[in-house]
Parts: C-alpha cells; sequence; structure tokens
C-alpha cells in the first residue's frame, strides 16, 4: 500500500508538471500584457510550493539522517566528489561528442544557462540554482524513492524519465544528433542516482551537489568571464 501511495503521489506530481509545462505558451499567451518570464516565474514557484510541501517530511527525515549520519567534512566530501565527478563526466563526453558529432555541444546544461540568462537574468538565476535544485531532484528522484526500491531499476527509471521529459520539453534536435542528446540527458542522470542510492538515498547530498555544479557555469556567466 505504501509503494502504491508513494506512486500515486508521484504521479500527480509529474501530471502537474507536465501539463503547466506543456501549456505554459497558452497560459503566457492569456496574460500577454505581462512579462513572459514574469509568467514562467509565477508558474514555477507555484509548482516549487506544491512538491517542496508534498515532500516536506522527506526533507525533514533526510536532514535528521545527515545530522546523525553525517559529520560536515563527510558532506564535503561527497558534494566535492560529485561536483568533480560531473565536470570530468562532461570533459569526456565533450571530447567524444567533438569526435563523433562535431559541432554539437555535450555540456547541454552550461548551453541551457546561457541560452536562457540571454532572455531573462533574473529567472535564469532562480531556474539554475532555485527551481532546478530543488524542484527537479524532489520530481526526478525523491518522489520515487518509496515507489521504486531496488537500487538497480531506481537508477534506470528515473534516469529514463529524467532524459525524456527534458527530451520532449527541451530537444530539437533530429536524427543522429537526437541520440546524442539523449545519451548527454541519461548519462548524468545515471551518475545523480548512483550518488542518491549509494549516500541513503539522501535527496539534500543531491541538491547540494547539484547546487554547486550549476552555480559555476552560473557564476562564469554573471561575472563575464
Amino acid at each position: 500500500m505504501a509503494k502504491n501511495q508513494a506512486l500515486l503521489k508521484a504521479a500527480v506530481m509529474y501530471l502537474i508538471y507536465f501539463a503547466y509545462t506543456y501549456y505554459a505558451s497558452s497560459i503566457i499567451n492569456a496574460f500577454a500584457p505581462i512579462n513572459e518570464y514574469f509568467v514562467r516565474l509565477v508558474l514555477d514557484i507555484l509548482f516549487l510550493a506544491i512538491i517542496f510541501v508534498t515532500y516536506l517530511p522527506n526533507l525533514r527525515k533526510d536532514k535528521e539522517i545527515l545530522k546523525e549520519k553525517y559529520s560536515p567534512k563527510k558532506i564535503l566530501k561527497i558534494v566535492g566528489f560529485g561536483v568533480l565527478a560531473f565536470i570530468l563526466l562532461n570533459v569526456v563526453m565533450g571530447i567524444i561528442t567533438d569526435i563523433l558529432f562535431p559541432g554539437f555541444s555535450a555540456d547541454q546544461n552550461t548551453q541551457a544557462i546561457q541560452d536562457l540568462a540571454s532572455l531573462s537574468m533574473v529567472y535564469t538565476v532562480f531556474k539554475t540554482i532555485v527551481f532546478g535544485v530543488i524542484a527537479e531532484e524532489l520530481l526526478f528522484r525523491e518522489s520515487l524513492n518509496d515507489a521504486i526500491t531496488n537500487n538497480g531499476l531506481f537508477i534506470l527509471a528515473t534516469s529514463v524519465i529524467y532524459t525524456a521529459m527534458n527530451f520532449i520539453f527541451a530537444s530539437n534536435n533530429t536524427g543522429i544528433y537526437m541520440i546524442a542528446e539523449l545519451a548527454i540527458y541519461f548519462i548524468p542522470a545515471l551518475l545523480f542516482s548512483y550518488i542518491y542510492v549509494k549516500n541513503d538515498r539522501n535527496i539534500i547530498l543531491i541538491m547540494l551537489i547539484k547546487f554547486v555544479y550549476n552555480l559555476i557555469p552560473l557564476t562564469i556567466l554573471l561575472l563575464g568571464i
């Protein structure tokens, strides 16, 4: 029963996320006189509030586990390792894509931040270090934590879902470049989920890793380096 309830709750969260993201353009058009990115910001804040309240007990539980089992030094070590692992992964994927798919960027995360920043810096900051860290991690990983207890299945399922959702809403590629983009979303998602299950499925640790990882290109962008 607990698994079924968790799965139902996750399905509702995915449905809300899919619905407001899919119909965002229609909603924006309905409020045409208002700045597009202000409307997007309001929609994201509403979803963030809903999913945060929904999984607040999980966050409190993970916070207590951090206090009991993880010293500040251990947390820093895990976060540092995670960030370094993703940087190295990007380097490796960049080399491979340069060889196999010339002109195709392997660092979709940085590219997305740069593209969004050219349209709205305020929304970029929010989307990168608030929504992308809290709402997305609660949705793509924590929501399925109690529903899928097998670690291998969990890593695969969450990675496939994350890849599919990003591909649906963010991809403009076709043909062989579409395959490359799927891999670029899927492989980092595998690593995030692997780190998650190897650290007591503590979503706060994953949030910290993603926060620092996203903060690096955002800081470089803000400083104009």
